[in-house]
């Protein structure tokens, strides 16, 4: 896409919004208030944006985009590209999505409902916050290249003696990862010796109430790692203290001494296997191809089919037929023998007091020593299963409470227009009244998309050919006095759409028909007005024509600055679509818009 050339301003901001007319509203806002401000509706413009290189000093995103990502994925996928504070304007609001915003970098959420004013104090908090960040990211990474350059072992303990920071150098003394010791205790894996004795180093200071005040230096010590490798330093421990000379922390250094001896323990395969099967959480067996005698069980399996180790091993499985149903053994050895395995068979299975549980079936078979056997997992999903069934019934709950959510909006949306009717006549200035009646029309073609969708069984799309009934015969009775005057000739396909993508296309289609009410016959002469809807390969045509005056050479659809036309373009433009016009004068005008069956969207 073309990008307009920012001046210098308050601050270069890239609006990321799909709806038209809050994307127009937001902009000019900013705008006024000394921003320049570069508007794109979907993420990949406002990728294609940012990867341009033009400067942006802030991100103000709408969450839910129309195309191939939402506005937390779009951020993610920005941020890792390059460092851009991102400011959240979104009208959801629930648990879900906050945990989502929460888990991502960013600067703030503001509601859509909130004023132009409240978004602007949060624009200058984000930016003033962004470059104090960065002042002190400086810092930080400065001193991070300090801490890891290091040539000794460094490690950072809180006053309770959890490991705060490690640097490279320690952790290869210690033989872990990062990951696996911080915010853990340093004595669960820093095994410290006295060279000469072997006797353990502790650290009274993390035990008792001796407090470390000075810095305090060992000698001839020996760390001994995970592996068994032995490394001989000399240790350096320093407290830290606060602004009031509190312990905030204690710096450990391990300076290696040369000569270090590695040591490494002698490794038994087979034990660690055995000791994973004893230990595995998982329900686990092992029997014989030949005649299933088992050999062995875990603990986890006497559990889950309350059965003894002593009572299992040597035993055949066709011994166990109580466990299930004999059609289910059935079934099962079917399955393995079909298969040669089993890849998560369900089983219902009945312990001896009557109760039922469910399993889910895995075996795979092995060979040693030239005689074959069969692993055998089993997993219990029988929680699964009954929480399967609550959700199901939560979703049925929901759909009702949706069916009732629209009819209130559509209730909401009908006292609006009835209140602004209501306006409309003590109004007498003709042009005012005028836009009253616009108003009013532009919130009825919303009221008639809630309306359909309380109506209907499918709760996330519309029946286009319904709709553009109700609302073509709704505008009738608002502006056609005569109704002889104006008849209308509608061709329409069943097609369904979305909610998203209904609204732009009401508010669309209710300017093109009030236009055309208003603006075709103005003198005693009447005619058609013509809509069809109809669906060409991958795209959905809706054309809207009339045989009456046509447009004035004056005025330009595709260009003109008139509020009903501005807003035709930037709704067309929210459907990913095109429009085209034709006039002629005498002869009536008709516009054709176009836009893509599907939507990009992917549903969080």
């Amino acid at each position: 896409m073309p990008f307009t050339e920012l001046r210098h301003s308050l601050g270069h901001i890239l609006l990321v919004e799909d709806e038209a007319i809050l994307a127009i509203s937001q902009s000019e806002f900013l705008k006024a208030k000394g921003y320049s401000v570069q508007y794109v509706s979907n993420s990949t413009d406002a990728y294609d944006y940012i990867t341009s290189g033009e400067k942006v000093d802030l991100i103000l995103m709408d969450i839910n985009l129309s195309d191939g990502m939402d506005g937390i994925q779009l951020a993610e996928k920005i941020l890792s590209y390059r460092e851009i504070p991102v400011l959240f304007v979104s009208g959801y609001s629930d648990n879900k999505i906050l945990d989502r915003v929460c888990k991502i970098k960013h600067y703030g959420y503001v509601p859509k409902i909130s004023s132009p004013e409240i978004v602007e104090c949060m624009i200058k908090s984000a930016l003033q916050l962004y470059h104090a960040e960065q002042s002190l990211a400086f810092r930080e990474k400065e001193l991070r290249i300090t801490f890891e350059a290091m040539g000794d072992g460094v490690i950072v303990v809180t006053p309770e003696g959890l490991i705060r920071e490690i640097n490279h150098n320690a952790l290869d003394m210690l033989g872990y990862q990062k990951a696996e010791v911080l915010e853990k205790e340093l004595t669960s894996f820093l095994y410290l010796v006295q060279a000469d004795s072997r006797n353990r180093i502790s650290y009274p200071f993390l035990s008792s109430d001796q407090k470390l005040v000075h810095t305090e230096r060992r000698n001839d010590l020996i760390i001994v790692s995970r592996s068994g490798r032995e490394t001989n330093v000399t240790e350096t421990i320093s407290p830290i203290l606060d602004d009031e000379k509190k312990l905030n922390g204690i710096v450990i250094i391990f300076r290696e001494a040369p000569n270090s001896p590695v040591l490494v323990p002698p490794k038994d395969s087979e034990s660690v296997y055995a000791k994973v099967f004893q230990l595995s959480p998982i329900p686990m067996a092992i029997s014989t191809v030949k005649d299933g005698t088992y050999l062995d069980v875990n603990s986890s399996m006497e559990t889950l089919f309350q059965l003894e180790k002593s009572k299992v091993i040597g035993k055949k499985t066709e011994e166990f037929k109580a466990w299930s149903d004999p059609e289910e053994i059935l079934r099962l050895n079917k399955a393995y023998q079909d298969n040669g395995k089993m890849s998560g068979e369900k089983m219902t299975v009945k312990h001896a007091d009557g109760s039922k549980f469910d399993v889910l079936v895995f075996s795979q078979a092995f060979e040693i020593a030239g005689e074959r056997f069969i692993l055998w997992i089993n997993l219990d999903v029988t929680k699964i299963l009954d929480m399967e069934g609550k959700l199901a019934k939560s979703v049925e709950e929901k759909d009702v409470l949706l069916k009732e959510l629209q009819h209130r909006v559509k209730n909401t949306l009908a006292i609006i227009s009835g209140l602004l009717n209501l306006e409309s006549f003590k109004v007498e200035n003709e042009v005012a009244k005028q836009s009253f009646l616009n108003a009013q029309s532009r919130i009825m073609s919303m009221s008639k998309v809630y309306e359909n969708l309380y109506q209907s069984e499918d709760l996330e799309s519309v029946d286009l050919r319904k709709y553009i009934e109700d609302l073509v015969f709704s505008l009738h009775d608002i502006f056609v006095l005569n109704p002889t005057k104006v008849k209308f000739d509608v061709k329409l396909e069943a097609i369904r759409l979305d909610l998203k993508r209904t609204l732009p296309l009401g508010l669309i289609l209710n300017e093109l028909l009030t236009n055309a009410l208003k603006y075709a016959y103005p003198s005693e002469k009447g005619g058609d007005v013509r809509i069809q809807l109809s669906r060409s390969n991958e795209n959905i045509i809706l054309s809207v024509g009339d045989d009456g005056e046509g447009l004035p050479d004056s005025v330009n659809i595709e260009k003109g600055n008139h509020f009903g036309y501005e807003l035709i373009r930037s709704l067309t433009s929210q459907l990913k679509g095109v429009f085209s016009s034709v006039s002629k004068k005498g002869e009536g005008l008709n516009i054709m818009i176009s836009f893509p069956v599907h939507s990009d969207e992917k549903k969080n």
